[in-house]
């Protein structure tokens, strides 16, 4: 017992979404039996009301007809299973309606408040399901006393009502003798109702108690230490040593794939060590010139020995190459803003390319590339310090 109450003292965190979906597979939800035998009771007493008068015309023509047989009939044995055969399905189609909504009632009962669970675990061996030590700890716990004790006060509670309506209502009972059929079927219906109708109030403030009760002890059974929810949070999220392999690798996949799209670049954009940035333009499928690849120090490195091989253009203008990098991502297009400063670099670059060396004075790089302030990187937090 104090293990049990240790683990319910560390148990102090709510059930999460996935543990009680894990539960619910397993079909451990909240039930409620006060709300089924409820439902059950008051589709039987709403059933006898609705279909009290064709049952109690149904209940006569049976007996008429039972009662009733001619001299063949009498004298020829072999036709006596018939005759019962026919009163049979005769009562079986006259109490099949209200049997039905019975049956519907019950399963709707078990439906609230887990709602519906298809699940055969509950149906799996198991051996404490029979085992007597386990059946001993559940009858002696707190929740069997719990439970032993509310069913006490309801039994007392309905034989109490059970006794005082046979008490108050034997004569009237009695008197139906005297009767004719029909009225007496009519009024033993409706005393049959007024002795429903109490103990259905009693198992009314009962279901009351019991739904939101077997809903809250569903959420409590349900909680969890703080090494559970870590445990459950390393599974749903993975290993974080296994997280950071898989980011490395997905940075060395993006790597090589942007690393791939330099040799096709117009023209790389670098300061003399730090920074590197591709630019690609197609004037065909882009809208604007686009960043193709872009790097820092061992990257920048990389994207510019690339270049070298394939002949691409380099363009050392550092305020353009710090912006481009802290501003544009990987196949993003440059924003508005740098437009005019591309455009001169890509105005050199189209001269160079069609330039043949001894014909005609050679392209000149451009020596000052403005950068619109707040731009470059560098440039800002100069202007915030110096603030």
């Amino acid at each position: 017992m104090a293990d049990n109450d240790a683990s319910r003292e560390d148990r102090q965190l709510p059930a999460s979404e996935r543990r009680l979906q894990k539960a619910r597979e397993e079909g451990r939800v909240a039930r409620s039996r006060d709300l089924g035998h409820l439902v059950v009771l008051g589709a039987a007493l709403l059933g006898g009301m609705a279909l009290g008068p064709s049952l109690a015309r149904a209940t006569v023509d049976m007996v008429r007809s039972g009662l009733r047989f001619d001299r063949v009939d009498a004298l020829t044995p072999d036709r006596l299973p018939t005759l019962f055969a026919t009163v049979g399905v005769d009562a079986l189609l006259a109490a099949l309606p209200l049997v039905g909504a019975l049956a519907v009632a019950a399963v709707a009962a078990t439906l609230v408040p887990g709602g519906l669970v298809l699940s055969g675990k509950p149906f799996e061996p198991s051996l404490s399901k029979i085992s007597p030590r386990s059946g001993l700890k559940r009858i002696f716990s707190v929740r069997g006393a719990v439970e032993l004790g509310k069913l006490i006060a309801v039994a007392l509670a309905l034989f109490a009502i059970g006794a005082w309506f046979v008490v108050t209502s034997v004569a009237e009972f009695a008197g139906l003798a005297q009767r004719p059929l029909a009225p007496a079927l009519a009024g033993g219906a409706s005393l049959l109702g007024a002795g429903l109708a109490a103990p259905l109030g009693v198992l009314l403030l009962v279901a009351l108690f019991d739904v939101p009760f077997q809903w809250f002890r569903h959420r409590a059974d349900l909680r969890m230490t703080f090494q559970e929810a870590k445990q459950e949070n390393k599974e749903s999220e993975g290993d974080p040593l296994l997280r950071s392999r898989i980011r490395a690798r997905q940075r060395e996949i993006a790597s090589r794939k942007m690393l791939a799209a330099v040799p096709a670049a117009d023209v790389i954009i670098a300061n003399p060590t730090h920074y590197a940035v591709a630019i690609r333009y197609d004037e065909t499928s882009m809208g604007a010139p686009r960043v193709v690849a872009k790097g820092a120090d061992l990257m920048a490195a990389r994207i510019r020995e690339l270049a070298l091989q394939a002949r691409v253009p380099l363009v050392e203008a550092p305020p353009l190459a710090r912006a481009l990098y802290a501003h544009v991502e990987v196949d993003r297009e440059i924003p508005a803003v740098l437009y005019t400063a591309i455009a001169q670099i890509l105005a050199y670059v189209y001269q160079l390319r069609h330039w043949t060396p001894g014909r005609g004075r050679a392209p000149q790089m451009p020596q000052a590339v403005e950068v619109p302030a707040g731009m470059d990187p560098l440039s800002a937090e100069n202007g915030a310090n110096g603030s």
